[in-house]
């Protein structure tokens, strides 16, 4: 972090409450013109929403579409008034209900992703309802829980094509994150040769592939061994952009990214708010935690994430630094698993100081325990292309989800 970012991170912490996080547009932008500077012309560019839900708004005017897993996911969609039209329904658990509030707001919009027959018959009764004939994507597995495996593929695809209520526009596959571009060529090799023999067997002229590369993203310090190539995401996008250039079965293409995409954009703040030395171990209690950040490979703070130290006291210690220059991060919760990093490097910590963690823009702001020990949400800042910085979300306390609502209502059991 360079000094004109330390400044404004100061200016942040002066002006707003910790803990925080900070969400920057720029960033955000920077990386979806790498993306697609990087990929083939005529890709499209899907973000999966679950990574950073609060960037759905900012997205949508910079990518293609926005993958939907959840009501939840798609009432932020509403809300942020998304046209439907550029809405990737997915999700693994579908239900008549869920799908007929959808359609109320889509009128049969979008496209919607099939994993199971009973999502064919969910949709085709939704269909059937709203009079309306759907663009749909057939989920391939990859041998986990989620989509189907060759053979229930190919059935469910007859179903369609016997019934003309659906048209299939192409499959979607997804199998994890973090991987390595040797092991994203194996899979494209795999789906290149799978499509070709649905284009013949069902004698489809146009199929599209939604492929989730799960590119790589560096979090960690002087990573080793396959993180490595992360560091690099240029190199990455080259070595996607050359292995979707070989590939013949689809007549288009769409990546589908969330973590490589936001990871950059996303900062979380925490206050020093004690110091201690126990034995030889030198802690600094921080008024955030792990229910707040969690990093992919995280391994309760064996490794190092990138951090910035912000100097908010002007005094010195009166202890040498080199005694003070090692310490173990740990959060605000009664817990001994509660620790960000262990025995890292920032001279001269002190009460009141501000830690930086860098790369928090994907899934860190969802993922951790948010609902343990009762303490309250971080609020969320935004920081437009202007400079300006916005309150996505005030700190909220969760105390009242955690106990007896105030309204509540009696009730017995027969």
């Amino acid at each position: 972090m360079d000094n004109r970012q330390k400044e404004y991170f100061q200016r942040i912490a002066s002006n707003f409450e910790t803990p925080t996080y900070v969400f920057d547009a720029g960033i955000l932008s920077e990386r979806v013109s790498l993306i697609r500077d990087k990929l083939p012309r005529d890709t499209t560019l899907c973000f999966a929403m679950k990574a950073n839900p609060f960037m759905t708004g900012t997205l949508a005017k910079l990518v293609d579409r926005l993958e939907v897993c959840s009501p939840g996911e798609y009432e932020i969609c509403i809300r942020e008034h998304i046209d439907p039209e550029m809405i990737v329904v997915s999700g693994v658990n579908k239900t008549p209900a869920s799908m007929e509030r959808i359609f109320s707001y889509s009128h049969g919009a979008g496209i919607y992703t099939i994993e199971s027959e009973l999502h064919y018959r969910i949709l085709k009764q939704c269909a059937d309802k709203f009079g309306k004939r759907l663009k749909v994507l057939l989920r391939l597995s990859s041998g986990n829980q989620f989509g189907m495996d060759e053979a229930s593929l190919n059935q469910v695809l007859s179903m369609i094509q016997a019934d003309d209520k659906m048209d299939v526009i192409g499959i979607h596959y997804y199998a994890g994150t973090q991987k390595s571009v040797k092991k994203i060529e194996s899979e494209l090799q795999l789906l290149d040769a799978y499509g070709d023999k649905l284009r013949k067997d069902f004698n489809i002229e146009n199929l599209e592939l939604e492929y989730g590369p799960g590119l790589m993203v560096s979090y960690f310090e002087n990573a080793g061994g396959a993180e490595q190539e992360a560091s690099d995401a240029s190199a990455q996008l080259h070595a996607l952009s050359s292995l979707l250039a070989d590939m013949n079965a689809y007549s288009h293409i769409s990546i589908e990214l969330g973590r490589f995409l936001v990871s950059t954009c996303g900062y979380y703040m925490t206050r020093v708010m004690d110091i201690k030395h126990t034995g030889k171990t030198n802690f600094a209690i921080v008024d955030g935690g792990i229910h707040q950040i969690n990093y992919y490979g995280q391994m309760m703070g064996m490794r190092k994430p990138y951090i910035s130290l912000l100097k908010m006291s002007q005094k010195d210690n009166t202890v040498p630094a080199e005694s003070h220059s090692q310490w173990t991060i740990c959060g605000s919760l009664c817990t001994a698993n509660d620790v960000l990093v262990r025995q890292t490097t920032l001279e001269n910590l002190d009460v009141g100081d501000i830690l930086v963690f860098e790369r928090c823009g994907a899934y860190s702001i969802t993922e951790g325990m948010a609902m343990f020990l009762s303490r309250e949400l971080p609020q969320v800042l935004f920081t437009d292309y202007d400079g300006t910085t916005q309150i996505l979300r005030k700190k909220t306390e969760i105390n009242t989800l955690n106990g007896r609502m105030e309204e509540w209502q009696h009730g017995e059991i027969n």
